[in-house]
């Protein structure tokens, strides 16, 4: 018993631990939430949950990028960069390596400006595009009145994460991760036990978005808390104007960038969400919905295996120590795969059997669609993981590929369900198909080089 309690306790001091918990929190969101919602809202209010839920994902892409930049720059600067460049690593380093503490506080000054900005902008574009695009569907719903509360919620959650998750962000890329992750665990527990408590007393679609509001708050509260003990106060320059401006254009070509990625990401999942409302209605929506919700879940848990690794990998990169990063990674990245599959196994047996049990009227795809949905899952949480390799060199050659592959995605699902008469398969076969034309296996590739090996020696731990 005693060695067990001393093999709890060491594993309860590792990120990994925390950030399965963080992901067991998300998986019990699925577990907790989705039924809730399942037996308390109307089909018309769940589908429009799930509408609610892609158009709240536009996030990352309305940061811009700014939180990879972010990120990566808190890398180089721990790393001791001295300075940082546009594209590629600056090899200067300070002596020993020893973090850049004025470049941190500048860093720090920059992003806090830059946020208040991104907040503003996510208000006015969510608060006038996402209006119009919901506005014909609310009067569906069960109290349209309310229906449109919860959307100003949303719109509200959605700015607050903007503005308050940087501090997160600063946090994990100062190689805090495991500070960080225990801090979204309590995040994400205040926002599961909320979520739960408003929808068991019937506040419905207001429920999630006033339970995120919350759990951001306290979330940011942590995390700016040790980011200004951990930094040295008398190195502070203050916020000087210039200097924020140049950070801003050292930062933006590459940030830029990052947003497009995002945005050709955004285009394969929660966009496709979005666009079965006008093409097959609030119904298919909501099946959709439901579907890639799980296997995104299944996905998120996975990368638990090299998310924690990332900010090391970015020191590692600055020292380009390319052996060192290779022993790091591999058996993390065989670990994401071993548990997507697991997990992804789990969600086609279990789900529907506990749906059918219910007697639900809700449902997920098809047998068949849904593993090739897994499938698909599978390849871009593979490419997911090697274009973040790649982007630690500070290069991102896979923007324009992945939004014209995107948009050649949604583009073919219309015309898959216009013209062929395709249903919900069309939003199955058509990502699969276009990825596999370039992107599932031009990344992996290129990833597998920048760090001097190929993919099947990087997996099998043959030197090059």
């Amino acid at each position: 018993m005693r060695k067990l309690r001393e093999a709890l306790l060491r594993l309860s001091r590792t990120a990994v631990f925390w950030f399965w918990v963080f992901n067991g929190l998300r998986l019990s969101s699925g577990l907790l939430v989705l039924p809730l919602l399942v037996i308390k809202l109307s089909r018309p209010d769940y589908g429009m949950y799930f509408v609610f839920l892609s158009l709240s994902a536009l996030a990352p892409v309305l940061d811009l990028g700014f939180s990879v930049s972010l990120g990566r720059a808190v890398n180089y600067a721990m790393g001791g960069a001295t300075r940082l460049q546009a594209w590629g690593v600056a090899p200067k380093l300070e002596a020993g390596g020893t973090p850049n503490q004025k470049l941190l506080w500048e860093l720090l000054h920059t992003t806090r400006q830059l946020y208040r900005i991104l907040a503003a902008v996510v208000i006015g574009l969510m608060g006038l595009g996402g209006t119009w695009f919901i506005h014909s569907s609310v009067p569906q719903t069960t109290s349209p009145s309310l229906t449109w509360m919860a959307w100003g919620v949303t719109v509200a959650a959605m700015a607050w994460d903007v503005y308050s998750g940087w501090w997160s962000t600063y946090l994990r890329n100062m190689n805090q991760v495991l500070v960080s992750a225990r801090q979204g665990v309590y995040a994400q527990a205040l926002k599961l036990a909320l979520s739960c408590g408003l929808l068991l007393v019937n506040v419905g679609l207001l429920s999630v978005p006033l339970a995120t509001i919350l759990a951001s708050g306290l979330q940011r509260l942590l995390a700016r808390r040790v980011v200004l003990r951990r930094l040295d106060v008398q190195l502070d320059p203050g916020r000087n104007v210039q200097a924020v401006r140049e950070l801003f254009r050292t930062l933006w070509p590459n940030t830029w960038r990052i947003g497009v990625h995002f945005l050709g990401g955004y285009l394969t999942s929660q966009a496709a969400t979005l666009l079965c409302l006008p093409l097959l209605g609030l119904g298919a929506s909501a099946r959709y919905g439901f579907s890639i919700q799980l296997i995104a879940v299944c996905s998120g848990m996975a990368q638990v295996w090299t998310a924690v690794k990332w900010p090391l990998v970015g020191q590692l990169r600055v020292k380009q120590d390319y052996p060192a990063l290779q022993r790091l990674l591999r058996p993390r990245v065989w670990l994401q795969y071993l548990t997507y599959l697991g997990l992804v196994v789990a969600v086609i047996v279990i789900v529907p059997a506990l749906l059918r049990w219910y007697r639900s009227d809700k449902e997920l795809l098809p047998l068949l669609w849904l593993c090739l949905l897994a499938g698909n899952g599978f390849f871009e949480l593979r490419c997911i993981f090697w274009t973040t390799l790649i982007a630690t060199e500070n290069r991102l050659p896979m923007v324009w590929p992945y939004l014209i592959s995107n948009a050649t995605t949604l583009t073919i699902i219309v015309l898959l369900i216009r013209l062929a008469h395709f249903d919900l398969e069309a939003f199955v076969v058509a990502p699969l198909a276009v990825g596999w034309l370039y992107n599932y296996w031009k990344w992996p590739a290129a990833g597998a080089r920048s760090i001097g090996t190929t993919v099947w020696k990087f997996l099998v731990g043959r030197s090059v």
